[in-house]
């Protein structure tokens, strides 16, 4: 099960991010393509991880992957909106979002004492819609 909660993770990046960046979509010094570094960043809390900047801020779609907390989960889970606004502010993407939806969660597998951590993938269109898949972290294995 729990592999294949990873796999199944692993092929959507795959199918929504191509391996290989768009020529067009790399910025460029020398007339050579630039290695774009991503690395994640402690945004309010949680961990960032800006994707998008590895092709560019022209294309499209633009994924952002957080690492948040269970009560920050619920908080922007509750209000979409709030979350809306938390990710226009922080600089998510290259340019605002408007709308959020549809919110996809796969219930927790481990329905333990303590509550998950979340992984979030935000997926941002070109007419500013996100898309967010929430996916419980699995705990280290005992």
């Amino acid at each position: 099960m729990k592999r294949g909660l990873t796999a199944s993770f692993l092929l959507l990046v795959m199918i929504l991010w191509p391996a290989r960046a768009k020529q067009e979509g790399i910025p460029k010094e020398n007339g050579a393509r630039a290695k774009a570094s991503i690395q994640w960043e402690i945004v309010d809390g949680s961990r960032v991880l800006r994707l998008w900047q590895v092709e560019g801020p022209q294309s499209w779609p633009q994924i952002t992957v957080m690492r948040v907390s269970n009560a920050t989960y619920q908080k922007y889970f509750q209000d979409p909106k709030k979350f809306v606004k938390f990710v226009n502010v922080n600089k998510f993407f290259s340019k605002d979002v408007i709308t959020a939806g549809p919110w996809v969660t796969l219930s927790s597998v481990e329905q333990d004492e303590d509550s998950p951590d979340w992984l979030l993938t935000l997926l941002h269109g070109k007419m500013s819609t996100m898309i967010v898949s929430a996916l419980p972290e699995l705990k280290m294995e005992k």
